[in-house]
């Protein structure tokens, strides 16, 4: 276990029981064997035993670092652990637990160092990874990454006084509850200068995530391949280990996973999976991918060439992110003053049509500053899937004008109709004619309305009070059609009327209008007959129906041709002209479903 791991970090008031704030004036007695009282011990490692001890002098706890005895000889043990205190009592930075003294106490080779609190990375990463509710409050992203980027930043400092770490990993890096932040454990450090042996290379049997002093120098997992294979190092070995940090605070899993050592070191020298890849769910943005991947290639030559280096493209990620966090917040801010605008659209001392365009700015520039919000988008969805029941004015005057629009060319397609009609009227002549004035009053009726209708749909004119003309004028002819073959008239009316309906949609009374007209046209007819007025089209009698035709003489063959002839007609006309309009609507269906459903894609 390294010698940091159990040491206690729970956050403790200097007011508590273990420490003061500030040691009372009091005589002091510097006789060296009262200076360090023992409290308790805080952690062994490969290397020493960590204990908490008092120091009277200064009056305050501090961690003292015994070597430990019994593994390899004696003096080489001595040799490393001075060199630990020594080499990090000389880095002398922010980052680096300050070395306080180096001596000898009833026989034992110590040094003393600042006692420090919090949490280290490996508890940040495995409390982020089971969901502990104070770990994921406490420690963001962008909290981790800043302390990462400091990290870097200590690295690059060592490395400057030419110190490489060798075994960093996230258990030997710290965070404080008061933004402290420090890089642990310099036990293993190699000096530049010196012409120290590497290790050999790693073998199966040594303990997996610890440092054991003469034998595997770093940790299998963390260490770049040419560490593993005890080839020579240089600073870019400790980027590769900094990487597999940075992966394993965004992966929240480990660079080289494995439950044996055979299995870490074989991923080791696989080429790494990008962050994003091996945790799709934790939103890694490509910037940290690709800072990451630089960081772990196997290739030292195609690392970032320092750590400083490093410590420079996760700041500039981070810059970028302050950027970000500073656009969602004003965009936060816009969708609430959006949603206040939005309330107040129902309020009848408002301007409604003003304060929903005050909401709709507003969601704009929320979306504008970051299309991700999701209160922005929320609200767009909201406003743009509700019923269409609390339209604004302008809003409804669209609407309406592409209902005009819509209506001429009903229009159009209706002066159509009637020219076809009219194309009709030689059959009467087939039939024979026996009534010239009736056959000129239908066809005047004809061409009054087709011209009518097409004036309407050029003109673009197609307004409601237009539009009764058209469906008057449809009436008088559908009912002097009667003069002809009375049998024919509620087929032709019906037909006709359905085909204003779908060109009436805005107002739910105005669809019965051609239904009432188109009734009247068949049953006005009726009642004039049965007064009197107009003679009647046919009788019954003896249990036949007798025709007595007023416009036509109704020759045999031509009239049984010609009324195949208007029959056919009949029952085309009225399905062309609905089956146009049943288009026009599922083409407006498939347009809002298509709508729909890219908004579902889009918002949450």
């Amino acid at each position: 276990m390294p010698e940091h791991d159990t040491i206690d970090t729970s956050a403790k008031t200097m007011a508590s029981g273990d420490q003061q704030a500030v040691a009372p004036l009091i005589d002091v007695s510097f006789e060296e064997g009262e200076r360090y009282a023992l409290r308790r011990v805080l952690g062994a490692g490969g290397m020493g035993e960590v204990r908490l001890c008092s120091d009277a002098w200064i009056g305050r706890d501090v961690a003292m670092k015994v070597a430990r005895k019994g593994t390899g000889s004696a003096a080489e043990m001595r040799g490393r652990f001075l060199r630990e205190a020594r080499v990090q009592g000389q880095l002398e930075h922010p980052n680096i637990v300050p070395v306080y003294d180096l001596g000898v106490r009833e026989g034992e080779t110590f040094f003393t160092m600042k006692r420090i609190g919090g949490h280290t990375l490996e508890e940040i990463v495995i409390g982020l990874r089971e969901g502990r509710e104070e770990m994921c409050a406490q420690y963001n992203r962008r909290k981790l990454l800043s302390a990462m980027s400091r990290v870097c930043l200590t690295i690059a400092y060592a490395h400057a006084r030419g110190v490489l770490h060798r075994d960093l990993k996230p258990a030997n890096v710290m965070l404080g509850d008061f933004g402290e932040v420090y890089v642990l454990d310099w036990g293993v450090a190699k000096l530049a200068a010196t012409e120290e042996r590497t290790s050999a290379p790693v073998s199966v049997g040594e303990r997996n995530g610890q440092t054991q002093a003469g034998a595997v120098i770093g940790t299998p997992g963390y260490m770049a391949v040419e560490q593993l294979l005890g080839e020579s190092i240089d600073a870019r070995s400790d980027v590769y280990a900094l990487g597999a940090i940075l992966f394993e605070l965004l992966a929240l899993e480990p660079l080289n996973p494995g439950s044996s050592l055979e299995e870490i070191v074989a991923a080791s020298q696989k080429p790494a999976n990008a962050p994003s890849v091996r945790a799709p769910s934790g939103d890694v943005p490509p910037e940290l991918d690709a800072i990451v991947l630089r960081a772990v290639e196997r290739d030292p030559s195609k690392r970032f060439e320092s750590a400083r280096a490093m410590h420079e493209s996760i700041e500039a990620f981070l810059d970028g992110e302050r950027d970000a966090e500073r656009r969602r917040a004003l965009a936060s801010e816009h969708v609430k003053k959006a949603r206040a605008a939005l309330a107040l659209a129902s309020d009848p001392k408002e301007d409604p049509e003003a304060r929903r365009a005050e909401g709709m700015r507003e969601l704009g520039r929320a979306v504008a500053l970051d299309p991700s919000d999701a209160g922005a988008l929320r609200a767009i969805s909201e406003l743009v899937l509700a019923p269409a029941t609390d339209l604004p004015k302008s809003a409804t005057e669209e609407l309406r004008e592409g209902e005009r629009v819509d209506r001429a060319k009903a229009s159009k397609r209706a002066s159509r109709m009637y020219m076809a009609w009219l194309s009709l009227l030689p059959l009467l002549w087939v039939m024979g004619i026996r009534s010239w004035p009736a056959v000129i009053t239908i066809g005047a009726l004809i061409i009054t309305a087709s011209a009518w209708t097409h004036w309407v749909g050029s003109t673009s004119r197609a307004s409601m009070s237009k539009l009764m003309v058209a469906i008057l004028l449809n009436a008088m002819l559908v009912g002097t059609c009667s003069l002809i073959f009375g049998l024919f008239v509620p087929g032709v009316a019906a037909s006709s009327a359905a085909a204003f309906v779908l060109a009436v949609r805005d107002k739910t009374w105005m669809r019965y209008v051609p239904f009432t007209f188109a009734t009247l046209a068949v049953f006005v007819p009726v009642v004039l007959e049965l007064v009197g007025i107009l003679p009647r089209p046919y009788t019954f009698g003896d249990g036949t129906i007798t025709i007595h035709p007023v416009v036509a003489s109704f020759v045999p063959e031509r009239t049984a041709v010609s009324l195949g002839i208007v029959t056919l007609v009949q029952m085309i006309l009225p399905a062309v002209v609905i089956n146009r309009a049943v288009d026009n609507l599922v083409d407006a269906e498939r347009r809002s479903f298509a709508q729909a459903w890219r908004l579902r894609q889009l918002l949450p």
